[in-house]
């Protein structure tokens, strides 16, 4: 199967969480500054992040479906195979408000956007991203099947390189169903112990039951302000 080399990049705090209010210290902003100028570094052709994380960057806006549009062709839809950038959302549930097939946030380059859903998303839902020209992809029957993603990313999008920037559940996702080559892990200087945040790995409700991961250090870079760069390999079984 050809597939992406898939690069899970995230900052986290110290005690793993990777949101929460340790991000207003001063030296977590820029260690997040060091974050983005390695992502950029990657020059990956798609960045992937979860529902949750992506309703964020979206301001929680509800998608507008219109319920009595339920007739969709089967399989999966491409809008644009040809863009500089990918921006890639697992959306199993089909609850992300879109306004138009382009992801745009300041700070960062525009890119074409790709929702990855399972046969259990709403038709009503695969319409609404049709009219708005956001490409999607079917993967799973219920839950989600990672290598079937990035088989189809690579496929049907000529995608090379795929950062998985979270957020935990997706990244614990990935990792189990073995398609996560590489951990790149920006470690910022902090720690709050909130409890209910996030963290570098969770298990969801669409991830696949699995033990222990291991990995393999193959670098570790001193950052600014006390932040670390740590970058493993995935130990195969």
């Amino acid at each position: 199967m050809g597939r992406p080399k898939t690069i899970i990049h995230i900052l986290s705090a110290l005690d793993g969480r990777i949101s929460g209010p340790f991000f207003g210290v001063s030296s977590v902003r820029a260690a997040s500054e060091e974050y983005g100028r390695i992502r950029k570094e990657y020059d990956a052709d798609a960045w992937l992040y979860g529902a949750v994380t992506t309703k964020e960057f979206t301001g929680f806006r509800k998608p507008a479906v219109d319920t009595n549009d339920c007739f969709v062709p089967e399989g999966d839809f491409v809008a644009q195979r040809d863009a500089d950038l990918f921006y890639v959302s697992v959306d199993p549930l089909g609850e992300i408000g879109w306004e138009s097939g382009t992801f745009r946030m300041p700070g960062r380059p525009d890119a074409h956007v790709i929702e990855i859903l399972t046969q259990q998303t709403p038709a009503a839902y695969r319409s609404y991203l049709r009219r708005l020209g956001v490409s999607y992809l079917l993967a799973g029957e219920k839950e989600l099947d990672c290598q079937l993603v990035c088989e189809k990313l690579h496929r049907l999008f000529g995608i090379q390189t795929l950062l998985i920037c979270g957020g935990g559940m997706v990244n614990w996702s990935f990792l189990q169903q073995r398609v996560v080559d590489e951990l790149s892990l920006v470690l910022a200087p902090a720690a709050d112990g909130s409890t209910g945040c996030a963290s570098v790995f969770d298990r969801g409700t669409f991830s696949p039951t699995g033990g222990p991961a291991a990995f393999h250090l193959k670098d570790v870079k001193r950052l600014k302000q006390d932040a670390i760069h740590l970058i493993y390999t995935v130990a195969r079984p």
